[in-house]
């Protein structure tokens, strides 16, 4: 055989096993970590999360929320939709949820339902003027504080001795705080429905 003819093989075969390569069904497993490691490159630094997963038209629809300064006062959170492989590692959403400290999902919303810690943590101090959380930030800075963030269904406070349904808990803390802060939430509207300095 010709040289210029075995390269002319050599490449019909790569371009066939590739094909066939593109035919096979990828896994969702394959799917998942392909999209998760290419998020890695995406959103550096970002913490990644992938939060469901359906199998759509011969690919899967894949949803995660990418959170720049996680557990910080203001976290910016997105919601981004893949579909692989039928496009790649292109999203075909991305929904921000918080952004430079706003509540853009709740924009123009009253009583607006506050369904992600991110978005808890910003209502607990943009959407309530709480002179003890104003002072924690003046007093230790945006860098210096975590804040955590967690929903119930129901929830029992004992020094209140009150069950408060449907809530979030906001905890403010600092390194160089000897005391924490801790509030109460309502899911819907995010108001402040009890603060304890602890």
């Amino acid at each position: 055989m010709r040289p210029e003819h075995a390269f002319i093989a050599f490449v019909l075969v790569l371009m066939l096993s590739g094909c066939a390569q593109q035919n096979q069904q990828v896994t969702q497993e394959e799917a998942v970590n392909f999209v998760v490691q290419h998020m890695q490159t995406d959103y550096p630094g970002a913490q990644t999360n992938v939060t469901e997963v359906k199998l759509q038209d011969g690919s899967w629809r894949i949803t995660s929320e990418v959170i720049y300064g996680a557990n910080t006062p203001c976290p910016n959170m997105s919601i981004v939709v893949y579909e692989y492989p039928a496009f790649g590692f292109v999203p075909r959403a991305e929904n921000n949820i918080t952004n430079n400290c706003q509540l853009l999902s709740c924009k123009g919303i009253e009583n607006c339902k506050i369904a992600m810690p991110e978005e808890a943590i910003i209502a607990s101090h943009k959407l309530n003027n709480v002179p003890e959380i104003n002072s924690f930030i003046n007093e230790f800075g945006y860098n210096n504080i975590r804040v955590d963030a967690t929903s119930y269904e129901s929830y029992f406070e004992s020094r209140t001795n009150a069950t408060y349904p449907f809530i979030w808990v906001v905890r403010w803390t600092s390194p160089e705080a000897n005391y924490s802060i801790r509030l109460i939430l309502n899911q819907t509207g995010g108001k402040v429905l009890d603060k304890f300095v602890e």
